[in-house]
């Protein structure tokens, strides 16, 4: 008698729209052709700091993440959705790391390969941390098989340097914001997950630096139209998924005491500066409509997504004004950065201002 397995669940407070975290991959053939040599003291500078692994000790395994305190069922279902995106996120970006480790090593690529090993190390810890944290509010997400279910996105690998870039970047300042801001207001900080982001943030950080000294390697991604419109396309992306996620989805930094619009905008000035260390080209925050088209697009989005039973023509009236939005935020000015294009990579900490 063949007895048929159970079905694995879908993850829980994962919905299936454009929010959602994807799986990635790239024309790795081609990273193996990355030439190194114009980068070569940066690069053994950031493999040296990737193997010292000054985060090895921060994240404590057997540190307990329960929550601390009570909370409603709005609330804990905002918290928990939090923790399942981030940690499909940061398996997302392990699985990417992975493959091109394996992939390197076989092109005979061996440096290139560890340090990519190194980086997937530390998604995979993050991954962990928060699962753990998943686990203690009784919830399990398999994955492996969550991986193999989802479609895999393909990116030139242009695309992949841009975006993981950002998102590193960005990562690094929605975590060190969040830090600051709880310990500012400790009576907010109900979880101690929570004690883990400052840690957290520096390897976001670190593996952005990466990103930038690998972008430096190929030099024309960097120059003329190509690196003009690889530039506007990225942060604008990269800022648009931001703004939906952390402004249509804001409970949970309304539970941390924060204004979701007012975060999501200093998220995206504290990116934008950082990226004049790396594209040729940033959006003109202060001088433009951006954040108030950003406003704009937030109202339209939460309209599309509440007007499900509405009639064609008010759906379809939607859609047209939210695609109209689009092209206008995409347009705005943006501001050249060339004086930081021939600064040499160095991790640590942005400057704040």
């Amino acid at each position: 008698m063949t007895t048929t397995a159970p079905a694995i669940p879908p993850a829980p407070h994962l919905r299936e729209d454009l929010l959602t975290p994807r799986f990635y991959t790239t024309e790795i053939d081609k990273a193996a052709r990355t030439d190194l040599t114009i980068q070569s003291a940066g690069f053994e500078a950031m493999l040296g700091e990737m193997e010292a692994d000054y985060n090895r000790e921060h994240f404590d395994r057997k540190a307990p993440l329960n929550r601390l305190g009570h909370l409603s069922a709005a609330e804990k279902e905002a918290y928990e959705s939090y923790l399942v995106r981030s940690c499909v996120s940061e398996f997302s970006g392990f699985l990417l790391f992975k493959e091109l480790s394996r992939r390197l090593q076989k092109a005979g690529r061996p440096e290139l390969s560890r340090l990519f090993s190194l980086m997937a190390r530390d998604e995979a810890r993050h991954a962990g941390f928060l699962n753990r944290a998943l686990v203690a509010e009784d919830i399990e997400i398999d994955l492996p098989s969550l991986s193999t279910k989802r479609p895999i996105t393909w990116f030139p690998l242009s695309w992949v340097l841009y975006s993981v870039y950002l998102s590193e970047k960005i990562g690094y300042w929605r975590y060190i914001l969040i830090d600051r801001h709880l310990k500012a207001h400790p009576d907010h900080a109900f979880a101690p997950l929570f004690d883990f982001f400052e840690p957290w943030c520096q390897d976001e950080n670190r593996h952005g630096d990466i990103f930038n000294l690998l972008i430096r390697c190929w030099p024309g991604l960097r120059q003329g139209l190509q690196g003009r419109l690889l530039s506007r396309f990225f942060l604008w992306s990269v800022f648009l998924t931001h703004s939906l996620t952390v402004c249509e989805r804001g409970d949970f930094y309304r539970l941390l005491g924060m204004d979701p619009a007012a975060f999501d905008a200093e998220v995206m000035r504290k990116t934008n500066r950082t990226a004049r260390r790396a594209f040729p080209v940033v959006f003109d925050l202060k001088g433009s409509a951006y954040l108030s088209l950003r406003d704009q697009l937030v109202s339209t989005y939460r309209e599309l997504r509440r007007d499900q039973s509405a009639g064609v023509l008010r759906r379809l009236g939607l859609r047209l004004r939210f695609a109209g939005l689009l092209w206008r935020q995409f347009w705005q000015p943006m501001e050249r950065s060339d004086a930081g294009l021939n600064r040499p990579v160095a991790s640590g900490v942005p400057a704040v201002a």
